[in-house]
């Protein structure tokens, strides 16, 4: 079908805008970011909330995913009503713990919750009482990007040991987000980080790094077991920008009408 013919048939259908995703360019997409991680040795948990699918979820589990990302409690309560499992939710959830739906999912399914500071903890402690059921925890640590975490390793590791000490928490591990250019720094907090954990007796069974324009520093970070990656599902504008995609490998488009 050429370009023009379904343009005709988008409009004819479905009438514009219309969002377009080529499935095609879906599953090499998938494909690429999963062989990328293999080769290099760890583990991939794609971000959902670039597409909020579990059909597409499933599609990256089935390609050897190993679980996925969510950025919100709502993503993972439909993921896991999806049939996926080992869901790590990469951003604080206070609200949505107090309210009771935390604890509701982790009745569901085991979940694995990041926190950079002792109000989150409290709030997940308190979820994990509801449910009469632990709950993972991954300290988030900023090593430049400016967004979210704890800024220093001694921040990482106290927030560790409170997660140590209260019923209910299990520590998991670390999550890093480093900036394309900040690899050396995200070195130094993580061997810190690590060296404080085993004077408390822990160990980070999840060291995660993210971001598809990191795709060529997968597994530059010493001690990553795994890598999360959103954009890449679909790509857009950003990605062939930075290099980490090209137009070719852009899956999603919306088609429009021009009317005046």
């Amino acid at each position: 079908m050429t370009i023009a013919t379904l343009k005709q048939r988008i409009s004819r259908e479905f009438g514009t805008p219309a969002v377009v995703i080529d499935l095609d360019r879906v599953e090499r997409n998938i494909s690429r970011v999963q062989a990328l991680c293999e080769e290099r040795g760890v583990k991939n948990r794609p971000h959902i909330k670039t597409h909020k699918s579990p059909v597409l979820a499933r599609m990256q589990v089935a390609a050897g995913a190993s679980g996925i990302t969510c950025q919100k409690l709502g993503e993972a309560e439909v993921m896991a009503a999806g049939g996926i499992a080992d869901i790590l939710v990469s951003y604080n959830l206070i609200g949505a713990a107090r309210s009771g739906r935390l604890a509701a999912l982790r009745r569901r399914t085991d979940v694995s919750i990041c926190a950079d500071n002792p109000v989150t903890l409290a709030a997940y402690a308190e979820a994990a009482a509801v449910a009469e059921a632990p709950i993972g925890v991954v300290i988030e640590c900023d090593t430049g990007r400016k967004r979210a975490g704890v800024e220093t390793p001694r921040e990482a590791i106290e927030l560790a040991r409170i997660v140590r000490d209260t019923d209910g928490l299990e520590f998991r591990g670390l999550l890093f987000y480093p900036t394309e250019g900040a690899w050396d720094a995200a070195q130094r907090f993580h061997d810190e980080a690590v060296a404080g954990l085993k004077s408390l007796g822990l160990e980070a069974g999840i060291i995660s790094t993210g971001g598809t324009p990191n795709l060529p520093n997968i597994g530059k970070l010493v001690g990553t077991t795994e890598h999360r990656a959103g954009t890449y599902i679909f790509n857009d504008r950003m990605m062939v920008a930075c290099g980490a995609a090209t137009e070719d490998d852009c899956a999603l488009h919306v088609y429009a009408t021009v009317v005046s």
